[in-house]
């Protein structure tokens, strides 16, 4: 054998050697990489954990009094800057409330994310007025899809693990979040805060494309411990869109401890939003029929985050019966604030004589039925708003209630499908549904968020309203 037939050989050998260890690591990979995404809870307790009746009201901070409910729409990152813009604007509102001067902003209480926009929801819970700081140069102004392709495509020990068929790319995607925006921080360190708002992050699940809701109440039901949750899962599962990112699973430990399902969750509903609701809710008390609880895009279930509103009120018996459970006293003006990135169909995609590719038909079945199916929703809140304000009109006088007996609502709506301009309106339509930005693109949608707010009628009532407010003195109410 020559000398250049046994270098050959040893080179075979050791390519042989490598592929035998290569094909091993892989299949110990598959073994171990198993992530356990949420832990089991240790014993309910129907006073623990991230839960709204953990976040009191403050002279400072959120008040009862005004009680602004918002919502943050999926679409990438279009979404997490016009949320964005609009938090910066409430920011800048000055305004006096019973006797204490502050922003508007001070007075969220409540936000309703999924998918983008949970992005900027959680950030602004978590770390507060450090979001008009960092936030830009933190995530609106970086390439999060180029990284996110990194670590996939260029990493060996990702290759690894992504071979397993218990890691996906979303997990992938979390880690991402977890080191680069939410520093490690979990749900528990939300609860430590004690401070508003309180941010259901949405996620859908992919057995029923029923809302999945991130807060304590929900994984009472699995017998999980959500305080122990990294936010970056959250937010993960949340923007886990189908056919560019794995679903998120979570394991069901219902019946290990101790959890008893409230009266509402066994009474017969009376509406359609009701009964739906408490039907998607019992399924998760079955563990032998769901042990695992697959995670997708929010926006699979309602993209522009109101329809959780809706659903839960129907659920709980109303809109009374909704604030009592969330602890809630003396509201004197409720503020539904709807924040939609979402865009309307464009018909010249589809003018050519051609079939329409797979990616522009996987794009059809996702965006036009969740874009008909908002478009209800918006409406629906719209209707709901108008029943809820006569119903508080025509209460009789002296009735116990957590609304005082001058109270209002108001239904503010921050869509880019509001935008006056049709020239503006189309620019920001068109810029894509993805997790990058160029600085041209967030600026005008900064801009959009600004004149939305400012231009609404309702929120300019609700200015009115509270200047005048201000101006007759009108004492704290007990």
């Amino acid at each position: 054998m020559t000398g250049s037939s046994q270098k050959l050989l040893g080179i075979g050998r050791l390519a042989t050697t490598w592929l035998f260890v290569s094909l091993l690591g892989l299949t110990l990979g598959c073994q171990y990489v198993r992530p356990t995404m949420n832990a089991p809870l240790d014993q309910f307790d129907p006073d623990y954990g991230y839960r709204s009746t953990n976040l009191p009201p403050s002279k400072t901070g959120s008040t009862d009094g005004l009680f602004i409910v918002s919502s943050f729409s999926g679409d990438g990152a279009r979404a997490s800057a016009l949320s964005y813009g609009v938090l910066r604007e409430l920011a800048r509102t000055q305004i006096r409330w019973e006797g204490v001067d502050k922003r508007l902003v001070d007075e969220l209480n409540i936000i309703n994310a999924l998918s983008g926009g949970s992005f900027t929801a959680a950030y602004y819970a978590l770390y507060g007025d450090q979001i008009f700081h960092d936030f830009e140069y933190r995530f609106l102004r970086k390439d999060w899809e180029s990284e996110l392709r990194a670590r996939i495509f260029r990493s060996p020990s990702n290759w690894l693990r992504l071979w397993s068929p218990y890691f996906g790319r979303a997990h992938v995607f979390s880690e991402l979040l977890d080191e680069a925006l939410f520093d490690g921080h979990t749900f528990g360190d939300l609860v430590a805060q004690r401070r508003r708002p309180m941010v259901f992050i949405h996620a859908s699940d992919m057995a029923s494309l029923a809302r999945f809701e991130f807060n304590q109440w929900q994984f009472d039901l699995l017998c999980s411990d959500l305080s122990q949750l990294p936010i970056s899962v959250a937010t993960a599962s949340s923007a886990a869109l189908p056919l560019i990112l794995s679903p998120i699973s979570m394991t069901n430990y219902a019946g290990q401890c101790g959890y008893i399902p409230p009266p509402v969750l066994q009474e017969d509903k009376a509406t359609a939003f009701g009964r739906q609701r408490a039907n998607e809710l019992r399924s998760y008390l079955d563990p032998e029929k769901r042990p695992c609880i697959h995670l997708l895009d929010g926006g699979l279930s309602d993209n522009i985050g109101m329809r959780a509103v809706l659903e839960n009120t129907a659920y709980i018996g109303g809109l009374e019966s909704t604030f009592r459970s969330l602890g809630a006293k003396q509201i004197r003006k409720l503020v539904y604030l709807m924040v939609s990135a979402e865009t309307t169909p464009d018909p010249s995609q589809y003018m050519l004589n051609e079939i329409p590719g797979l990616m522009r038909v996987s794009r059809a079945l996702v965006d036009i039925p969740i874009n008909r199916y908002s478009t209800d929703t918006a409406e629906f809140m719209r209707q709901a708003v108008a029943q809820w304000r006569r119903e508080l009109r025509q209460r009789p006088p002296g009735d116990e209630s957590v609304f005082t007996a001058d109270a209002d609502i108001y239904f503010i709506n921050a869509s880019l499908t509001e935008v006056a301009d049709p020239e503006e309106q189309a620019r920001l339509m068109n810029i894509p549904t993805n997790l990058a930005l160029t600085d041209e693109e967030l600026d005008h949608l900064l801009l959009a968020a600004t004149k939305l707010l400012r231009n609404d009628q309702e929120y300019q009532r609700l200015l009115r309203d509270l200047a005048a407010d201000a101006a007759t003195n009108l004492p704290a109410l007990k």
